[in-house]
């Protein structure tokens, strides 16, 4: 019953300085196994989508260096703040991470 949101731009926090590794491999349940709620997938789609066009025109605030959390269970959202990290393997001083990796995990057992 909960869901987060952020917009990734270039010279703001990047995905690795919010998360910096991903969890070991079966740490997170997939959707399938946890379930997806449509509603609140709904509700967070609506947000980037308007996040995307606000982007676009140049206009407002975007969730950049922020994190919007929703909790549908008590119909609450809370914003988290975050810092570039320096020490960012991606956007960093010295990143270690230089492209991507072409490994793919999946993380919702989708099967086509």
């Amino acid at each position: 019953f909960e869901g987060q949101t952020k917009t990734y731009t270039p010279g703001n926090t990047c995905y690795r300085c919010v998360f910096n590794s991903p969890p070991p491999k079966d740490a997170v349940p997939s959707c399938s196994q946890a379930g997806v709620l449509g509603s609140i997938a709904g509700i967070l789609g609506t947000i980037q989508a308007t996040e995307a066009l606000k982007y676009l025109i140049g206009k407002g605030e975007l969730l950049t260096n922020r994190m919007l959390i929703f909790d549908a269970l008590n119909m609450n959202f809370k914003t988290v703040r975050f810092k570039r990290n320096p020490d960012c393997p991606v956007c960093g001083i010295k990143p270690t991470i230089k492209e991507l990796i072409d490994e793919e995990q999946p993380m919702c057992d989708l099967k086509y």
